[in-house]
């Protein structure tokens, strides 16, 4: 019976996949094909103010992002005990709640980094948004340079928060 509904049923899903009578579509170049064949052009470097006060701004912000990145790492030894202490402990133990209190105190030491970095995103957006770059190579080297504390901070971060969510 389900065979034979099966034999049935195939001219009728043949049928579903025609398309309407008519012309076939056309095979003429259309306006999008040759886009890609055109050399990629650069675009042309933005020129950059000289701002003395706004370098001076960022150079303080990197400072503040490397006291973010030295309060992180002189937290992260303690972190680190007190997740290893607690390993195989219950989340009720004092040992667990003692590591998760170390591993909060750790994400507060690096809020200078990422306070740093947010500032220096502020000022690239503003920069972008008024049309007046000013001390771009500055900026975006600064941006990269904080921009990497923080991905390494968030690195050590999340391994220790993770074996002691896991544990």
């Amino acid at each position: 019976m389900i065979r034979r509904a099966a034999i049935c049923a195939t001219p009728l899903l043949l049928l579903a996949c025609a398309g309407p009578e008519g012309e076939p579509p056309s095979l003429a170049t259309r306006s999008i094909e040759g886009v890609l064949d055109e050399p990629v052009r650069g675009i042309a470097p933005v020129r950059s103010a000289a701002d003395p006060a706004l370098a001076a701004e960022i150079d303080r912000l990197v400072s503040q992002a490397g006291a973010g990145d030295r309060d992180f790492g002189a937290a992260y030894p303690a972190a680190e005990r007190a997740v290893a202490a607690a390993s195989g402990s219950s989340m009720q133990s004092e040992t667990w709640i003692e590591a998760q209190l170390a591993v909060s105190a750790l994400d507060s030491a690096r809020a200078e980094t990422i306070a740093a970095l947010g500032d220096l995103d502020s000022m690239l957006a503003e920069q972008t948004a008024s049309g007046r770059p000013a001390e771009t190579n500055r900026l975006v080297a600064a941006r990269e340079q904080v921009a990497a504390l923080y991905e390494s901070q968030n690195a050590r971060y999340d391994a220790l928060n993770r074996r002691l969510r896991t544990q």
